[in-house]
């Protein structure tokens, strides 16, 4: 792993740390997170941020993936899914991924954009947007949906779950540099 690479890779892990963090309300156990629960006014637009931020944070990182390995890099590439897809490609990899990065992307506009109402669906007419996270806890599980009109709620285990999915697609990315399709499925 290159130094761009564990840079990047550690500025993801700490963003995911800080915001998996932010929704937790200091408890007497707690003592080590001083970190105040997200609450208020700007709550949505505070979340769709933080979530804006670990996708730039991932988007940095497939960058210095790509240089690592000698792949055509694009900087100015802003949408992650994409970019993600294409590594992947290049690499002749799966692209597990795309559908959740994809549905992550309307979340975090919606939060950010939106104060959190859904006012639209996953494609045009769609009476529902698929959020970014599973609808129940657990690995494997169908991602959630929300009916244009209501409201999206981020839960504490929500975000944890996203937090989480971003530090798998870190470490899959950089312990698959110099590695083909054969090693990374093992």
């Amino acid at each position: 792993m290159t130094e761009e690479m564990r840079h990047a890779s550690s500025t993801l892990f700490r963003g995911a740390a800080f915001l998996g963090a932010c929704l937790r309300a200091p408890t007497e156990l707690d003592v080590e997170s001083r970190s105040p629960a997200i609450v208020g006014r700007y709550r949505a637009k505070v979340i769709g941020n933080g979530l804006r931020e670990l996708d730039r944070f991932l988007n940095l990182l497939i960058d210095a993936a790509s240089t690592a390995e000698g792949l055509p890099v694009h900087p100015g590439q802003r949408n992650t899914a994409n970019k993600l897809a294409a590594y992947r490609t290049a690499k002749s990899l799966p692209n597990d991924d795309d559908a959740r990065l994809r549905a992550l992307g309307r979340s975090r506009d919606c939060l950010f954009h939106c104060g959190g109402r859904v006012r639209r669906g996953d494609r045009r007419g769609a009476m529902a947007m698929t959020v970014g996270w599973p609808a129940r806890a657990g690995y494997g599980s169908a991602l959630d949906s929300v009916m244009v009109g209501q409201d999206l709620n981020v839960t504490r285990g929500d975000l944890d779950d996203v937090c989480l999915f971003y530090r798998e697609i870190a470490r899959d990315l950089c312990g698959g540099v110099g590695r083909g399709p054969d090693a990374a499925s093992h």
